[in-house]
């Protein structure tokens, strides 16, 4: 698998890029942001100077699944993403070495719909699996 993201919770997209990662990491731009309705929440990506992507996330609401990091830590590091080659046989994979999956595949709008999935670590992390570009299904 390779390296995709790190996913950053933050109470409002535009203010955390305006207020903190341009000014203090010279973060020229982030996309546009996209409504996971899946998911429920927002997210854009910005891409700092030397190449690494980092996924702003702001719940859509009190029900979203990372409303709760806001509360409890007020936002902060979320997940590692890598990018899958095969899906399903990365799921298997992180299944048999103890990690458990958070909710099934699901498209994500961000990724052009190609399917996602969260997993907990047996040490507490969340990292985030996205299906290859051109994994065929």
């Amino acid at each position: 698998m390779k390296f995709d993201h790190i996913g950053l919770v933050v109470a409002d997209i535009g203010e955390y890029f305006a207020k903190f990662l341009a000014p203090v990491f010279a973060v020229p731009e982030i996309t546009e942001i996209y409504t996971d309705n899946l998911q429920r929440s927002k997210v854009a990506f910005a891409v700092t100077e030397n190449g690494v992507r980092i996924e702003l996330i702001e719940p859509l609401g009190p029900d979203s699944p990372v409303a709760e990091i806001l509360k409890r830590k007020r936002g902060g590091l979320h997940h590692l993403c890598f990018e899958a080659v095969s899906l399903d046989e990365d799921i298997a994979r992180l299944k048999r070495h103890g990690c458990m999956m958070i909710s099934p595949p699901k498209p994500a709008v961000a990724f052009n719909n190609r399917r996602v999935v969260f997993f907990f670590t047996p040490t507490y992390e969340v990292v985030e699996l996205v299906e290859e570009v051109n994994a065929a299904r």
